[in-house]
């Protein structure tokens, strides 16, 4: 798994949930960009070691909504962009849980925070035995 295989299923969340009349942006708002627009930014990841190999992995995003009319618009969709969220499915159809979830408005612009968290696995690399010669001599 990886970080931009949750960014995929965080976009088509968004466009299931609001449709086509939005721009959604991964790696950084051009200037000059069209609102109503998404802004889905990777902010970080803890990984926290479990028992048997296992590896807890938390990562946090905001979800960044740029109104066209005013910061109003942005507390009312703060609580649907969570709703929205609290859910996704990946591309191989693996469902991820959205967690923590938080919204503060800042300069007119909603940031939503959300956690998505999971669990990896660590396959240990089996060495099987080759071919095994024996000889022997005898005595007498």
């Amino acid at each position: 798994m990886e970080i931009n295989d949750i960014i995929t299923a965080i976009s088509i969340k968004l466009h299931e949930a609001f449709g086509d009349s939005y721009e959604k942006y991964v790696d950084d708002v051009p200037q000059g960009f069209k609102t109503p627009a998404f802004f889905i930014q990777f902010l970080s990841l803890e990984h926290i070691r479990q028992i048997c190999n296992r590896w807890r992995v938390t990562t946090l995003f905001n979800v960044q909504y740029f109104p066209s009319s005013g910061a109003s618009e942005s507390a009312n969709m703060t609580l649907k962009v969570q709703q929205s969220l609290k859910e996704i499915t990946q591309l191989n159809g693996s469902v991820m849980l959205g967690t923590g979830a938080n919204s503060e408005i800042v300069d007119g612009v909603a940031h939503n925070f959300i956690h998505f968290n999971f669990f990896l696995q660590e396959q240990e690399e089996k060495t099987f035995m080759g071919s095994l010669e024996q000889r022997s001599k005898k005595k007498g």
